[in-house]
């Protein structure tokens, strides 16, 4: 393993790690040189920051190449990353050729170009909406096929309980809250109904922290001043306690070892809260039922022990 620094236009390898280079004949400069002006000359041939020619189901748009790969690890991406152009299906005159209707791929690049010069001073830019349900149905369908769910819906951190002024939110695509006091947010889903089935948080400064889940449509969004319950403590609700160290059902407490509330500390909660793991290690598992909680039927799935 080694590390290299990326700069603008490549990166630095340390120098161990260069192999010793041929001397090259003329002959060889020259014919290296005139193989590369040809693949320059390519139609697929394109720099990070080119525009790209795109026939969209037979409609010819251009977009520039970091517009179509700002949703780091989605499809669309890793396809115009420019390591697979010579591999790309293309039309006759050389354009990239994407067999969607332009109607429902159009919007999705305007909505990329939008985040791409998105200001403070400015509405915040919102996800594309159709009047029509099954072109909405036919846009989801096809951002999903394209991996990009997570840039053209983000997920939002919301507050839900506690007092505005005193907390401030980071968004998509670095989600974080950083609260003076005590407060409850919640992680939305917006534009479609795919639900959050796991999530990690890296903790910062914190003096007391819960990190839980509750059933849909059982937790009273209101927001008020003052003092409440926050998750675990509700009905319906249920979370990893940082701060006593242990598992909280309906404000019925379970004690755990090994929990940690040190900055740094990586908390993940997987398929719903079927398993919490601290910095990697499981700490709580669904294999069986706990005495100390009495969860309905249709909240099984949420049945946890240490």
């Amino acid at each position: 393993n080694f590390i290299c620094e990326w700069v603008e236009g490549g990166c630095i390898i340390p120098p161990t790690y260069i192999p010793a280079m041929k001397r090259s004949s003329p002959e060889n400069e020259e014919a290296a040189s005139s193989t590369e002006e040809k693949r320059q000359r390519s139609p697929s041939f394109q720099q990070p920051s080119d525009v790209l020619h795109l026939n969209v189901g037979g409609t010819l748009t251009a977009v520039l190449r970091r517009t179509l790969t700002s949703i780091e690890g989605s499809m669309l991406a890793s396809r115009f990353s420019g390591r697979w152009d010579d591999s790309l299906e293309k039309d006759r005159d050389g354009n990239f050729f994407i067999d969607q209707p332009i109607g429902l791929f159009q919007p999705m690049i305007d909505y990329l170009r939008a985040k791409a010069c998105e200001t403070m001073l400015a509405p915040p830019v919102t996800s594309p909406e159709f009047d029509d349900v099954r072109k909405l149905k036919d846009f989801v369908r096809m951002v999903e096929y394209f991996g990009m769910t997570a840039g053209i819906y983000p997920t939002e951190l919301e507050m839900c309980r506690g007092e505005i002024s005193a907390s401030k939110i980071s968004g998509h695509p670095h989600l974080g809250v950083i609260s003076s006091e005590y407060a409850t947010f919640t992680l939305e889903t917006r534009g479609h109904k795919r639900p959050i089935r796991s999530f990690s948080v890296i903790l910062g400064d914190v003096e007391k922290i819960e990190i839980g889940l509750v059933r849909a449509n059982h937790f009273v969004k209101k927001l008020r001043k003052g003092d409440h319950r926050g998750v675990g403590m509700e009905r319906y609700t249920f979370c990893l306690d940082c701060s006593q160290g242990g598992l909280l059902y309906e404000g019925s407490f379970t004690k755990l070892d090994g929990l940690s509330t040190e900055k740094g500390t990586l908390i993940r909660c997987e398929n719903k809260g079927e398993r919490w793991l601290v910095n990697g290690q499981v700490v709580a598992s669904s294999i069986a039922l706990e005495d100390s909680f009495h969860l309905p039927p249709d909240l099984q799935q949420y049945s946890l022990i240490p």
